[in-house]
Parts: structure tokens; C-alpha cells; sequence
């Protein structure tokens, strides 16, 4: 048994872990019996379901539900986990969701690590963990998804494209490796992944960015191997889509 099994059989609704990974550390494809609230008080994560791709930056957290097998890519990175009974909250997500972490619940959530396994409930640390609780359920999703398509030629191509992404392979290509019209690829495309091509294509590059930014590679190099024509040209994609620089982001990461 995992030692993770035994604190998530605890007798308690909410439980709080602290973790240290290796830099560029992955830990395999699992899942857990509650829903996991994964914080990263450093570095940058990757999570990977069947349904899509996240990214983590710090200073977020991600919701990933019980029993959903899921894999990740930790960039220096400090976890702080906390598992959930289903039953705790009134709206248990149905699906992985990142969320921004405001300072109230930050505290909350460095609080709650030191909090013995099997608190009393009426206790302050009791008291800690509710208020926890309800602060995690209130925070508004923040749109770091790259949804997946289930399968087929379509979802190969995706998969191919996010591990190496390049902003210019055209519509174009794809249209004809799946032998079709480009209008009926973009039709198909929005049908299976809910986004346009180019913004999908957008939203990949920059989750390739993120994490090489986080790892302390340049910002020239990254936007040459991203396929964009100067480093000036990728850094206003990236502010356009993050609402920052690439810059301010490796001043967090």
C-alpha cells in the first residue's frame, strides 16, 4: 500500500501534505480516492489527463478530481496537496481546473501542512480546515486548459504537437493528413476540443514557454524553437494571452 493510501483512509475530511520533487522530476500516471487540491509554493507543473493538458504557474493550484488518472511534470517545484472527501464540498469538480490561490488561502494552505493527520474537529486546527475548505471552493477557474481530443488521427496529432509545439505549422498541414477541407478541419477541430485551431495552437506554445521559462532557458531561445520570427514577436503573444511578459513570469517561476 502507498503511504498516500493510508493518509487518504484518515478519518477526516480534509487532509494537508507537504512534498519536495527533483527538478524536472514526473511522476507517473495515478490517481486518488479524494479530490486533490495541488498547490506549488515554487516552480511550475505540467498535468496530463485524457482529457487535456494544465499548467500550474506559481501561485496556482489545481483541482484534479478523485479517480482521475493523471500524470505530472514538476519544474522546481514545492507542493503543498490537500485531499478532499467528495462528500466535503457542495460542488466536488468534475473536471481538472487551475485556480489562483489569493493570499488568505495561501496561508490557509501553509497552515494546514503542519495540522496533525488526525485533528481533532472542533478544535483551531478543525476550525483551520473548514475555513480552508470554503475558501478552496469559492476561487474562480483560470482558463490554463488545453483540452485534448479522445482519439483518433486528430488526437495523435495534438498529442505530437504538444510535446513539440511550433506556431508555424498552418491549418493547412492538418487538412491534409486528415484528408479534408480546411473549413471542415476547423469545423472538426472546435467540435473535438471546444477551442479554435489557432487559438488551441496559441495556448500550446505558450504552455511549452511556461515551463522552459520556469527552467531557465532564454527567452530568444524559446521563442526560435517555438517557430516565432524574433524573440519581440513572441513576447507579445505571450503577454497577450498570460496578460504579462515572459520576463515578469521568470521572476515568479
Amino acid at each position: 500500500m502507498r503511504a498516500i493510501d493510508l493518509l487518504e483512509d484518515a478519518d477526516r475530511d480534509v487532509i494537508a501534505l507537504e512534498s519536495f520533487y527533483l527538478d524536472r522530476q514526473t511522476v507517473e500516471a495515478h490517481s486518488h480516492r479524494r479530490i486533490q487540491l495541488l498547490y506549488g509554493t515554487t516552480g511550475t507543473m505540467q498535468l496530463e489527463t485524457r482529457f487535456g493538458a494544465w499548467v500550474v504557474p506559481p501561485g496556482f493550484a489545481v483541482w484534479i478530481p478523485s479517480r482521475v488518472a493523471h500524470r505530472l511534470s514538476m519544474i522546481n517545484v514545492v507542493t503543498h496537496s490537500l485531499y478532499f472527501r467528495d462528500s466535503a464540498l457542495s460542488e466536488p469538480p468534475q473536471r481538472c481546473q487551475v485556480i489562483a490561490v489569493p493570499p488568505l488561502l495561501r496561508e490557509l494552505i501553509r497552515e494546514a501542512v503542519k495540522v496533525p493527520l488526525l485533528y481533532e474537529p472542533e478544535s483551531r486546527d478543525g476550525l483551520l480546515m473548514e475555513m480552508l475548505l470554503r475558501e478552496a471552493g469559492i476561487q474562480p477557474v483560470v482558463p490554463l486548459h488545453l483540452p485534448m481530443p479522445r482519439e483518433g488521427v486528430l488526437a495523435a496529432l495534438c498529442q505530437a504537437f504538444y510535446k513539440a509545439p511550433n506556431q508555424a505549422v498552418a491549418p493547412a498541414d492538418w487538412a491534409r493528413q486528415l484528408n479534408v477541407s480546411e473549413r471542415t478541419f476547423y469545423r472538426r477541430f472546435l467540435a473535438a476540443t471546444g477551442m479554435t485551431f489557432i487559438a488551441w495552437r496559441q495556448q500550446a506554445c505558450v504552455f511549452a514557454a511556461m515551463a522552459r521559462l520556469a527552467a531557465g532557458e532564454s527567452v530568444t531561445r524559446i521563442a526560435l524553437d517555438l517557430g516565432y520570427d524574433s524573440p519581440s514577436s513572441f513576447s507579445t503573444m505571450f503577454r497577450k494571452s498570460m496578460g504579462f511578459p515572459p520576463s515578469q513570469y521568470v521572476k515568479t517561476a
